[in-house]
């Protein structure tokens, strides 16, 4: 039964593989060609100045949103904007159980800052131990998970375009540093 299962799950990956570089297959489905379109072009892979820092500010974004589907969205995300899609998943990896707790403290003091100027904000304080039952864990949320998911897209919104500008300078201040490099060794041989 193993054998039979491990085979049908090769030869599905082959079919697939198959189907994935055949171009006429690619162009006749409009998803297929979406998908190749966004997620075959070399620029999404090859870090350049402009993917990379594309790459490092929707990772950013993504890491901040306390959701379970970060990475699936990053991924989708950095192949629509058409930036480097390696980058914007490792970023998805900041907010680990480590780094959450800072992480959602911060987007709930800005979210409950923000929304306090437009509506009004939860008054019950954030709890401080596990609630008994289901029932107090789910009112919980209810009242305060909008305060946190509002934080994290004001929060994102802020250091997204900040990383991708310390980003985009960092590769230029390098390259500037590898230029200067080559020079000095084309002047030091010609010597």
């Amino acid at each position: 039964m193993v054998a039979f299962f491990r085979g049908w799950f090769r030869r599905s990956v082959f079919k697939t593989i198959r189907f994935l570089k055949h171009p006429r297959k690619l162009r006749k489905s409009p998803a297929m060609k979406w998908f190749a379109r966004h997620f075959l072009d070399k620029r999404v892979w090859k870090p350049t100045q402009h993917t990379f820092s594309g790459g490092m500010a929707v990772g950013m974004f993504m890491t901040l949103q306390l959701l379970p589907i970060q990475m699936p969205a990053a991924t989708i995300l950095s192949a629509i904007f058409r930036v480097n899609i390696p980058i914007a998943i490792a970023l998805c990896w900041l907010s680990n159980p480590f780094t959450l707790l800072p992480i959602a403290w911060a987007e709930y003091v800005i979210g409950k800052w923000f929304l306090a100027f437009y509506t009004t904000v939860p008054t019950t304080p954030f709890p401080t131990q596990l609630p008994d039952s289901m029932v107090e864990v789910w009112m919980v949320l209810k009242e305060h998970a909008p305060v946190v998911l509002f934080g994290g897209i004001i929060l994102g919104a802020i250091v997204a375009p900040v990383s991708y500008v310390l980003s985009w300078g960092c590769w230029a201040i390098g390259a500037r540093m590898e230029k200067a490099k080559k020079l000095r060794q084309v002047k030091t041989s010609a010597i």
